[in-house]
């Protein structure tokens, strides 16, 4: 496929976007891309600026002998690596489709090897305290702290993938998780999350295979094996839940520095102050 005899067309209607790529239509409606800043113009202006950056890739694209190297219809590349391997650098906000279906904004860590960003907490601007269906669209600003939603982190991950948990301490220092194999499944099991620790790397103690085969919740949806509802107790964000947590509060109150704060637990409580969750195809790593 020559992408120079391809053309892009976005039409806007009210909230729902009209994407036009040679012969293949997508209408997206705010339901399936919610995340969003505070202004409707502001998030409009993001948009653009984010498909103005597609489009130089794709000019780029054009250029290496006509042979479009991405991987899903029509030139959308599947996650943010197919990006980063076709030489873009740059980090920011990109669309993707990682199967072929409606195309969604996400942002790209290309200066670490084009990892696709899942969530992300950086200030205390953006409530996590939200209810299932916030979870399963998503929601926050893609340039500050965000949860992508599980409906896309299934899309991306649901033929496996690595994830890595970038974390900064108060005290400045930094530490990390990366594990090999992760899945989240599809809405009809509660978006359940499988993990393998085998191969895990990290600064920490290995904790996320505590939440294996776990179904994720929210205060107005327990699926926890607590007796208690663990969203509630712990002041309301979401996650995939156990009997309550070990590698994963990151969505409870961010600047808490107690029980409830963003956060994981090894025996005891470990608060942060920022944490990067990412996400990059298996590409048969096992």
């Amino acid at each position: 496929m020559n992408l120079g005899l391809k053309f892009i067309k976005v039409l806007i209607f009210s909230t729902n976007v009209m994407f036009t790529f040679g012969d293949n239509s997508w209408i997206c409606t705010a339901k399936a891309d919610s995340i969003a800043s505070s202004s409707a113009f502001t998030n409009l202006e993001k948009r653009f600026k984010a498909l103005e950056m597609q489009m130089k890739q794709f000019q780029r694209l054009s250029q290496m002998n006509g042979i479009n190297t991405y991987t899903t219809i029509d030139g959308f590349p599947k996650e943010c690596e197919e990006i980063y391997e076709n030489g873009t650098r740059t980090d920011g906000m990109y669309m993707i489709s990682p199967d072929g279906r409606c195309p969604f904004l996400v942002y790209c860590d290309m200066k670490n090897g084009g990892w696709t960003v899942i969530q992300r907490r950086v200030d205390g601007r953006i409530s996590f305290y939200r209810p299932w269906r916030e979870y399963v669209t998503g929601f926050g600003d893609i340039d500050g702290s965000f949860w992508l939603g599980l409906e896309k982190i299934h899309r991306l991950t649901r033929d496996g993938s690595r994830i890595y948990f970038d974390m900064e301490n108060y005290d400045g220092s930094r530490d990390y998780a990366h594990y090999n194999v992760f899945t989240v499944h599809e809405a009809a099991t509660a978006y359940r999350m499988n993990v393998d620790a085998f191969g895990y790397r990290g600064s920490i103690k290995e904790l996320l295979s505590y939440h294996d085969n776990q179904r994720f919740s929210t205060y107005d949806r327990d699926n926890d094996d607590s007796s208690s509802n663990c969203c509630k107790d712990l002041d309301g964000g979401g996650w995939w839940y156990k009997a309550c947590y070990k590698l994963g509060n990151f969505n409870g109150v961010y600047g808490k520095r107690e029980m409830g704060g963003v956060g994981y637990y090894t025996g005891v409580d470990v608060q942060i102050r920022n944490v990067e969750i990412k996400v990059k195809a298996m590409h048969g790593v096992c």
